[in-house]
C-alpha cells in the first residue's frame, strides 16, 4: 500500500533531521565560544532538540485589552479544559481496568485507546507528512493562544520561538517570569487553559469540513489483507484472494466497510454461510484499480464467535480528484492531532499545562500533587505500551 520510493524518501529526510541535531549538538559541546554566541541571538542547542527565539508576539492592543477578551479566555478555557480532562478519564479508567481485569483472570484482551506516533511502525511513512504539517499548525496556534491570553491579564511575553525535537515540531512562549509568580490564580488558569483551547478550535474546524470534502472521494470497501494468526480463519479457509473489492454480500450491493460491519454484526455469535461478491484489485499508491466485471463468488463459513480474518479499507477508487484526496488526508490528520494535543496538553503531567494548573491549584499539598501527576501519568504510559504492543 505504501509505495517503496515514499518510504525511503522519507526515511532519509528523517534520518539527516537526525543526524544534523546530532551534529550540531557534538559541535556546540566542543566550542563554548560557539554555544554562547549562538545563545546570544536567541538560539540553543541541546540533546536531540533545536530551539530558536523569533522574537516577540503581535500584542494586538485593541483585541487584549478587551474585557470580552479576558472573560472568553477564561470561561471557554476552563470549560474546555474541564471536557478533555472528562474525555482523558473517560478512557483511560476502563481501559486500565480492562487490563486488571485481563491480566487477573486470564480473560479478555488488554485494549488501549492510546497509540504512539512511531513512523513506518505505527503510522505509514506516507501519511506522516500529514501529521507533521497539522502538528506544526498545532503547537503554533496553541502557543499563539497562550500568548494573547497573557497579554489579556496583563502580563509581558518576553519572547516567542520555534524548534525541532528530533523531527517534531515544537513553538514556545516565554511569558515574564516576575508577571507570572505574582499572578493570581485566576490569571494563571487564564493563560494555562487557553493554549489547548487553541487545539479544541482547530478540532472543531477541521471536524465539519472533513465530511464535506471526504463526500468528493469515491470509495470502495478493500480486502488489503488476511489475518496469518491461524489457517482456520475463514477467508483463509474459503480462499479470498487479496486484495479485492467486496461488491455484495449474500447479494447485497456493499458501499463502504462500515456497511459491510453493520450486515455481518448480527451474525457474530451465530454460524453462518456469507456469499461474497469480489472483485480482484489492484493497489496503486493507496488508490485501488478494479474492473467490477470481473469478479468471484466465495462461500465463506464463519462459526460462532469467530472473525472472517480480513483487513478492511474504504480506499480511493482510482482516478479520484487528487486535490480531495491530499485535503481529506489533511483534515482527517488535523482532527487527530489536534484532539490528541489538547487532550495530552489538559492531563495533568509535570511538562503539561495540566500539571502547572494542577501543581497552582494544589499549592503546598505536594503529596496529592503528585499523586495525581504521577498516577495519571504512570497509567498514560502503560497504556501507551498497550497500544504499542498491537504493532510489535
Amino acid at each position: 500500500m505504501i509505495t517503496v520510493k515514499l518510504m525511503v524518501d522519507a526515511a532519509h529526510v528523517m534520518l539527516y533531521a537526525v543526524i544534523a541535531e546530532i551534529a550540531a549538538l557534538t559541535l556546540l559541546s566542543s566550542s563554548e565560544g560557539l554555544r554562547k554566541k549562538l545563545e546570544s541571538k536567541g538560539i540553543m542547542v541541546s540533546p536531540f532538540m533545536v530551539m530558536v527565539d523569533v522574537g516577540k508576539v503581535p500584542r494586538f492592543k485593541r483585541l487584549t485589552s478587551s474585557k470580552v477578551t479576558r472573560g472568553f479566555f477564561l470561561v471557554a478555557g476552563l470549560l474546555n479544559f474541564s471536557a478533555l480532562l472528562a474525555v482523558l478519564y473517560w478512557q483511560v479508567l476502563p481501559s486500565l481496568y480492562g487490563l486488571f481485569n485481563a491480566d487477573i483472570s486470564g480473560g479478555g484482551k488488554a485494549s488501549s485507546p492510546f497509540v504512539p506516533v512511531i513512523p513506518g511502525l505505527t503510522i505509514g511513512l506516507n501519511v506522516f507528512p500529514y501529521i507533521l504539517i497539522a502538528l506544526s499548525i498545532g503547537v503554533a496556534l496553541h502557543e499563539f493562544f497562550h500568548a494573547l491570553a497573557a497579554y489579556s491579564v496583563g502580563w509581558r511575553v518576553d519572547a516567542w520561538g520555534v524548534g525541532l525535537f528530533l523531527i517534531f515540531p515544537l513553538a514556545y512562549v516565554k511569558p515574564n517570569e516576575d508577571d507570572y509568580k505574582g499572578a493570581s490564580l485566576k490569571a494563571k488558569a487564564t493563560v494555562l487553559t487557553a493554549g489547548v483551547l487553541a487545539n479544541t478550535v482547530l478540532f472543531l474546524i477541521s471536524m465539519p469540513l472533513l465530511p464535506v470534502v471526504a463526500s468528493q472521494i469515491v470509495t470502495a470497501p478493500t480486502i488489503v489483507g488476511v489475518m496469518n494468526s491461524s489457517e482456520e480463519l475463514p477467508a483463509i479457509k474459503a480462499g479470498v484472494e487479496v486484495p479485492s473489492v467486496i461488491l455484495s454480500v449474500n447479494g447485497t450491493p456493499v458501499k463502504s466497510v462500515y456497511q459491510f460491519i453493520d450486515m455481518l454484526t448480527p451474525y457474530r455469535n451465530t454460524t453462518v454461510l456469507i456469499r461474497l461478491k469480489l472483485a480482484k484489485a489492484e493497489i496503486v499508491n493507496d488508490e485501488v484499480r478494479f474492473d467490477p466485471n470481473s469478479t468471484a463468488d466465495y462461500l465463506v463459513r464463519k462459526p460462532a464467535g469467530s472473525m472472517i480474518g480480513v483487513y478492511l479499507q474504504d480506499l480511493p477508487v482510482y482516478g479520484t480528484s487528487s486535490l480531495a484526496i491530499e485535503w481529506t488526508r489533511f483534515l482527517y490528520w488535523m482532527e487527530i492531532v489536534n484532539i490528541s494535543l489538547g487532550i495530552i496538553n489538559a492531563a495533568p503531567l509535570y511538562i503539561s499545562d495540566g500539571g502547572r494548573l494542577i501543581s497552582e491549584a494544589l499549592g503546598g499539598r505536594r503529596i496529592l500533587n503528585h499523586l495525581i501527576q504521577g498516577g495519571t501519568a504512570a497509567a498514560i504510559v502503560i497504556l501507551l505500551i498497550v497500544g504499542l504492543l498491537r504493532f510489535i
